[in-house]
């Protein structure tokens, strides 16, 4: 391809006009005009903030085909970003194998250090998998720190109906599982009584906790998959009143003070979480409270009739993960701008209009 075709294809490709690739470059729309008829070429200096603004270098975009880059830039990202993502949620998928296995065992009989013991056996499997993939990612990122991964729109509309169902059934699953235990938990005791048989009630923990580690892994999974058609990875940081064009939306130092601010939040909140689940769960194993008052085993069993135990402090990643949420969305919203709020609202609501704003082409002007 010459100058000229990758010039052509650079402004379609990110939806920008002539008019407004001659403003980013400090030309006149003629000129690019001419550029991209072959009848002259930029200078260097313009050569290079055609590069830096759209993410390609300059022998691709002289001698050779940036649509050629960009498809292997697609490639390669949307290969990394599907391992990435199965990995994420094979997170939380492990941790709850393990933990219904624990309840499983623990009520099969079976000895209560082993069936710890195969539950520690997932979570070292979830942050093997977690360590790796997370490292793996960070090299990724800085390898191809100038990717730019652009999906057709046939794409991401198909990704849009997948997205919806693999929501609805994780969710749908969930509510189903919820249902479930709802249904089978006994009035008194633990045993459950289904006419032609019975069973202790935490053995149906265990199905109940797988169903919900695959709703879960669905959920994420589902996530990950809109992180990456929506790119939130990679951000442009606007300085000096530069945008990069396109989406996605360059990000302000303040916006970035925001985000990390959140993380940090989320990461103390997790962090805690990890505290709970291990002090809540080792609390059975303890002698020590029985100078308190308590005998060893009274005290197991106040537990294990769930006030403690492994079989309960898995309770505290659920909740921690609500709670990272709560703290995204209303700190989020503490700190957008006045510009962000409005834009979400036209979002949301094509209608909202701007005071003093000019009305849209082909509508008409509110009466006064």
């Amino acid at each position: 391809m010459s100058f000229a075709d990758n010039l052509v294809y650079i402004r379609q490709h990110y939806g920008v006009t002539q008019e407004a690739l001659a403003e980013q470059l400090g030309v006149s729309r003629q000129t690019i005009s001419k550029w991209e008829a072959n009848i002259n070429f930029p200078e260097t200096d313009k050569l290079l903030m055609l590069c830096d603004l759209y993410n390609t270098n300059l022998d691709d975009l002289m001698r050779g085909s940036v649509r050629i880059a960009n498809v292997h830039d697609t490639e390669l990202y949307d290969v990394h970003m599907n391992r990435h993502s199965k990995a994420i949620a094979a997170i939380p998928f492990f941790v709850l194998l393990g933990v219904g296995l624990l309840i499983m065992l623990d009520a099969s009989g079976f000895p209560s250090n082993l069936s710890t013991v195969v539950m520690f056996f997932f979570i070292i499997i979830a942050t093997v998998i977690g360590i790796v993939s997370g490292l793996g990612h960070t090299e990724f990122k800085r390898k191809h720190a100038g990717i730019d991964p652009r999906y057709e729109t046939d794409v991401l509309d198909r990704f849009g109906r997948r997205f919806t169902t693999m929501i609805a059934i994780g969710v749908g699953l969930i509510l189903l599982d919820v249902i479930a235990l709802i249904g089978f938990s006994p009035e008194h005791g633990d045993i459950v009584d289904l006419g032609f048989t019975t069973f202790h009630f935490d053995l149906f923990m265990g199905p109940f906790l797988f169903v919900l580690a695959i709703a879960v892994y669905i959920l994420v999974y589902a996530g990950m998959q809109k992180e990456k058609y929506d790119r939130s990875e990679i951000t442009y940081i606007a300085k000096d009143g530069t945008v990069k064009p396109g989406d996605p939306r360059a990000k302000t130092a303040a916006e970035l003070k925001r985000d990390h601010i959140l993380g940090c939040i989320c990461g103390a909140i997790m962090i805690l979480a990890v505290i709970v689940f291990l002090v809540w769960g080792f609390l059975p194993s303890l002698g020590d409270f029985a100078s308190s008052g308590f005998d060893k085993f009274e005290l197991k069993e106040y537990i294990r009739n769930g006030h403690g135990g492994f079989a309960v402090s898995w309770i505290a990643f659920p909740v921690g993960g609500l709670l990272c949420a709560v703290v995204c969305v209303i700190g989020s919203a503490l700190f957008k701008t006045n510009d962000e709020l409005i834009a979400e609202a036209r979002k949301e609501n094509p209608w909202v209009k701007v005071e003093g704003e000019e009305p849209a082409a082909g509508g008409r002007a509110d009466p006064k």
